[in-house]
């Protein structure tokens, strides 16, 4: 058991040195953010109430837990229209800056559960279609709290793709050699995450007049979901 505890430090201290070696000599990507989050989301909308809350207000967060998790840039933005509320969260990371696993980790069904919230349904990786807008693959669920629901789609970007696991008690060590295998040593993409949510379906949504606007802005921090032609040389957007 001994030699068997050296050989795994050994491993451990090997693969971390690597890594050092590594970072050291290959700069990570480029960003692709170039306009702060609070300009590219409305912040004016026909009809629409619109309010910036601290990150710290939302279920995700804490005040310890927004200063922990260390964003670049971040967003909270509530809507308001009549009886319609739509809530649009955003964080970014610029590459390199937080762990993929650290990063997605706080979703509706760890952090709004713990906050007291209920999970009464949950989809994994399903179509969102707007008009003829297609974003990429959401996560779904419904969550209530103190007789009141909302219907979330929330989305974890790593360098622009979908990044999709089971969060279904992974201890993280386990978890990063998991994001090794997965991505290899380029662990350093930006990431975001996006949550949006509402009290109405997305149905009801589409039919109210504005709407549209703040899924278009998901788009223009590249949401969208790249559609190929039979011809791979061509990418329909």
């Amino acid at each position: 058991m001994k030699k068997i505890l050296l050989f795994i430090a050994a491993t451990l201290l090997i693969s971390s040195l690597g890594l050092r070696a590594y970072f050291a000599f290959v700069p990570p990507p480029a960003a692709t953010l170039e306009e702060p989050l609070a300009i590219i989301v409305p912040e004016v909308l026909n009809g629409w109430q619109i309010k910036d809350l601290d990150m710290a207000e939302s279920p995700e967060s804490s005040a310890r837990i927004s200063e922990f998790l260390n964003f670049d840039d971040a967003l909270f933005r509530v809507f308001q229209k009549g009886e319609t509320f739509v809530g649009l969260y955003i964080a970014y990371w610029t590459p390199g800056k937080a762990s993929y696993r650290w990063a997605g980790a706080h979703t509706p069904d760890t952090c709004w559960v713990l906050n007291g919230w209920t999970r009464e349904d949950r989809k994994y990786s399903i179509p969102f279609v707007y008009n003829k807008i297609r974003l990429e693959p959401a996560e779904f669920g419904v969550y209530s709290k103190d007789g009141s629901s909302q219907n979330v789609y929330f989305w974890h970007l790593v360098g622009g793709e979908p990044f999709g696991y089971d969060q279904k008690g992974t201890p993280n060590i386990l978890g990063a050699l998991l994001d090794v295998k997965e991505y290899g040593l380029n662990l350093r993409e930006e990431q975001f995450f996006i949550r949006l949510s509402s009290n109405r379906t997305l149905d009801e949504l589409k039919k109210i007049g504005g709407f549209e606007a703040i899924i278009k802005s998901l788009v223009k921090i590249g949401l969208e979901e790249e559609v190929y032609s039979s011809s791979p040389e061509v990418a329909l957007r």
